[in-house]
C-alpha cells in the first residue's frame, strides 16, 4: 500500500510565487489604488503594456491568467469599472466540463471596454474597437466596431473606422 504524504509537506516557492500573484490581482481591484499604481501591480501580475502609463483601468476589473497565457494592452486603452477578461472558455460534452479552451487575450490601441463587459475565450479586440457595457465577447471584434449583447454583436462602427 502506497504511503500519502500530507499537503503542507508539498508547499513550495510556486506556492507562494501564486499567492503574491492573487495578492496583486486583488490590491489592484480596490476602489483605493490608484490607477497608475494599479497598472504597476498588474504588470507585476502578468500583464503585458505596449505602454501601461497611456491605460486606465478601473476598480474590480479581474483578468484571469492561466498557466502559459497572457493578456496583452495596446497604448490609450481604458477598461472601466467591473470587467472581467478571462483566457480560458470551458469546453462542455455529455460528461461535463473535462478541459478549457486557452489562449492570449491581445487588447489592441484606442480600445474602450465598457462596465461589467466579459471577455472570454482567446480574442483579439481590433484598433479602435468599443465594447458596450455588459457585452459578452466570445470572439474575435474587428478593428473600428462597436459590440454590444449578449453575445456580443456589431451594434456600428466608430467614425475612423466607417469607410473600412
Amino acid at each position: 500500500m502506497e504511503k500519502h504524504s500530507a499537503t503542507w509537506n508539498k508547499i513550495s516557492l510556486s506556492f507562494f510565487k501564486k499567492g503574491f500573484k492573487f495578492i496583486l490581482l486583488h490590491l489592484s481591484m480596490q476602489f483605493f489604488v490608484p490607477p497608475s499604481l494599479r497598472t504597476k501591480l498588474l504588470k507585476l501580475y502578468g500583464i503585458q503594456f505596449k505602454n501601461r502609463k497611456t491605460v486606465f483601468i478601473g476598480t474590480n476589473v479581474l483578468f484571469d491568467n492561466l498557466k502559459n497565457v497572457s493578456t496583452s494592452i495596446g497604448d490609450n486603452v481604458l477598461i472601466t469599472s467591473g470587467a472581467k477578461i478571462l483566457n480560458h472558455f470551458p469546453i462542455i460534452t455529455p460528461e461535463g466540463v473535462s478541459e478549457f479552451s486557452m489562449g492570449n487575450v491581445i487588447i489592441e490601441d484606442n480600445v474602450f471596454i465598457g462596465m461589467n463587459a466579459l471577455i472570454i475565450k482567446p480574442v483579439t479586440i481590433g484598433k479602435g474597437a468599443v465594447i458596450g457595457a455588459g457585452a459578452v465577447v466570445t470572439k474575435d471584434v474587428l478593428p473600428g466596431t462597436i459590440v454590444g449583447g449578449n453575445p456580443a454583436t456589431v451594434i456600428g462602427y466608430t467614425k475612423d473606422f466607417s469607410k473600412i
